[in-house]
């Protein structure tokens, strides 16, 4: 039995041994498997978060290109109408245009009569700034000539005084001191 107990311990450390062997075996195996399938993932997410990056720029790019369709149509519909408007605007233009044409030739015609009437009523003032002229220039010397005798009735009166102060004190004073005056 001995021989039985020992070759199953040798069988059973054997076996352990195996096991061990295997475990680690496997466990290197699928180290490395989980390695190459991990990187293979990192890689995966990486490309998908490329494609995702360029999905929501091209997501973004229709958008805009979407937004400016829509403001190119509202914009062809805004410039549709104002176009009618403008042709009718014309259209209604070109007829005062006419009108005014028409208009104008009569007041140039009026013009024509009004600058001969502002002719004549312009040499009938400049005859009459002459004669202001004139008239002012005589004004100028009659006040010119009134200060003349003004100045020389201020002086005629100073010597009035003069006199009458010199007479006052001649009348007032004694024979002997009318030297003093």
């Amino acid at each position: 039995m001995s021989y039985i107990t020992r070759n199953a311990n040798l069988l059973l450390l054997l076996l352990i041994i195996f096991s061990a062997a295997a475990l680690v075996g496997a466990t290197v195996y699928f180290q490395l498997n989980f390695g190459r399938i991990n990187e293979a993932y990192t890689l995966k997410m990486e490309q998908l978060n490329k494609i995702s990056d360029e999905l929501e720029n091209k997501q973004f790019a229709l958008n805009q290109v979407s937004s400016e369709l829509n403001l190119k149509k509202e914009r062809e519909a805004q410039l549709s109408g104002q176009f009618t408007e403008v042709r009718t605007e014309k259209e209604s233009l070109e007829t005062q245009k006419n009108k005014l044409t028409t208009e104008k030739l009569g007041l140039e015609s009026e013009l024509e009569k009004t600058e001969q009437n502002l002719y004549k009523t312009q040499n009938d003032l400049a005859a009459k700034k002459a004669l202001v002229n004139e008239l002012e220039t005589e004004k100028a010397k009659l006040i010119l000539e009134v200060d003349l005798l003004k100045d020389d009735t201020d002086e005629l009166h100073d010597t009035i005084d003069d006199m009458q102060d010199e007479i006052t004190c001649l009348l007032n004073t004694v024979d002997d001191d009318e030297g003093d005056c």
